[in-house]
């Protein structure tokens, strides 16, 4: 049996541009890929101890590798230079938080994760997002952080989840709002 030959340079370039950031560092690549494998596989056995079947197993492990991985991969200096740059930054800030409908995708596929939750949060979030996006520069990090406060006690206190689904929001809602809206240090 012979080795599997390994992917183009090109080809792993794309994939990193993608899942990363064009012009990502060594140390930023690989601390992202082992963040999004750890988190998916913590992701999984939390599904499995659950007892949840095996789709949801695997959506919960997708998901773990997004968003352990994108919480990581948000806190980048090549991911700042790509969402906060530019005159169209803001747009791309909100319509990023805009595609993540985990947590209306999990209501859809899992009836114990309400519907209440999914949407209050995604929407608080989106809300949040708006406001972040659109602010003045100066106001940014502490709009951000007021609004993660408020929707993370809501996330763990007031609404309801199922226990083996408790991480999700609270790692979006840090993924999303503290990792993807605020500018990183290198973000000019």
């Amino acid at each position: 049996m012979t080795a599997p030959m390994p992917l183009p340079r090109r080809a792993t370039s794309r994939l990193n541009d993608l899942l990363i950031a064009p012009g990502a560092t060594r140390m930023e690549r690989w601390l992202s890929y082992l963040t999004a494998v750890v988190g998916a596989g913590v992701a999984a056995a939390i599904g499995v101890a659950a007892g949840y079947p095996s789709p949801v197993v695997v959506v919960l492990a997708v998901l773990g590798f997004d968003i352990f991985g994108g919480a990581v991969v948000n806190a980048t200096a090549s991911v700042s230079r790509r969402f906060h740059t530019g005159v169209t930054a803001a747009r791309r800030q909100v319509f990023f938080v805009a595609a993540h409908v985990h947590l209306p995708v999990l209501a859809l596929i899992l009836p114990a994760y309400p519907w209440s939750t999914a949407i209050t949060l995604y929407a608080g979030t989106l809300a949040a997002a708006v406001l972040v996006a659109t602010a003045a520069p100066m106001s940014k990090r502490p709009l951000a952080f007021a609004a993660a406060s408020g929707l993370l006690v809501a996330a763990v206190t007031l609404l309801p989840a199922p226990p083996a689904l408790a991480w999700l929001a609270p790692l979006l809602i840090l993924k999303l709002l503290l990792g993807h809206l605020l500018p990183g240090p290198r973000a000019t």
